[in-house]
């Protein structure tokens, strides 16, 4: 993980996405593409992210004609993260009750 931002749940993913981009261009300068899931697809954007950066955005959709489960390219990066994330105890929900 290179970047957390938390904001209200007014906010879709989509329109906090280039405040987050733009926090972590400093310090990571030499990232320059973001995969994201069909959530964050659009022109407006890509538009965005134009005016903080010289990012590019490639969006990993589902096929239409898919049935049932179907491993997606770089999808499993994020998945491993959160396999990774939830190893740790101070993160699981279900550990601690206090």
């Amino acid at each position: 993980m290179v970047g957390l931002m938390v904001h209200s749940a007014d906010i879709q993913d989509r329109d906090g996405a280039p405040d987050l981009l733009k926090s972590i261009r400093h310090r990571w300068p030499w990232l320059l593409h973001v995969f994201a899931d069909g959530g964050y697809a659009g022109d407006k954007l890509k538009r965005r992210l134009k005016k903080i950066g010289r990012w590019t955005i490639e969006i990993i959709k589902r096929s239409d004609k898919a049935k049932g489960f179907e491993v997606l390219p770089r999808r499993w990066v994020v998945e491993r993260t959160f396999a990774w994330l939830g190893r740790c105890r101070r993160l699981a929900k279900d550990v601690e009750r206090s």
